[in-house]
């Protein structure tokens, strides 16, 4: 009996695994390709529009996951520098996600992905030169300041008796 009851979960287990390997996908390997390489110049073509002074821009990262049989995640990030006002050139990075969703086919049998959603998750400037902030000349430092009250505090007081 424990014989033919194990050879019973072993036959279970390899049918399973079998299944599991040739199962086809939801969203294969070249649709995930095509997806990145569309947003990968969706992404320039957007900068570009909207701050056409930036430049040396480089995507990060780019990777998809498929969240359902119509429904992908895309997660990117990308660098890129721009003058700012007073000449001094600023890093910028920029990382986000965006929602696509998948149309019906259409008579030529190609899938049309529809990007539902795009949002911004982390903006981060960096600058390439600091700038030095000192107190005015009139002003007394905040050492200074502080070494001031520390010997006020030590000067003993005069009680009236």
């Amino acid at each position: 009996m424990k014989k033919i009851f194990s050879l019973i979960i072993f036959v279970a287990a390899l049918v399973w695994t079998w299944n599991v390997i040739h199962t086809t996908e939801a969203v294969g390997f070249e649709t995930h390709s095509g997806i990145q390489e569309k947003l990968a110049e969706l992404i320039t073509q957007t900068l570009a529009t909207k701050k056409p002074l930036a430049k040396d821009l480089v995507i990060t990262r780019l990777w998809t996951e498929t969240l359902g049989d119509h429904k992908v995640r895309a997660v990117f990030a990308c660098k890129f520098s721009e003058p700012s006002e007073d000449g001094e050139v600023i890093g910028q990075e920029i990382e986000g996600e965006a929602i696509l969703h998948r149309e019906p086919m259409q008579e030529n049998g190609i899938d049309n992905w529809v990007l539902q959603s795009v949002k911004t998750t982390n903006d981060l400037v960096v600058f390439s030169e600091g700038s030095t902030i000192t107190p005015g000349a009139e002003e007394p430092s905040a050492l200074e300041s502080i070494k001031a009250v520390e010997s006020a505090s030590d000067r003993p007081t005069k009680t009236s008796e």
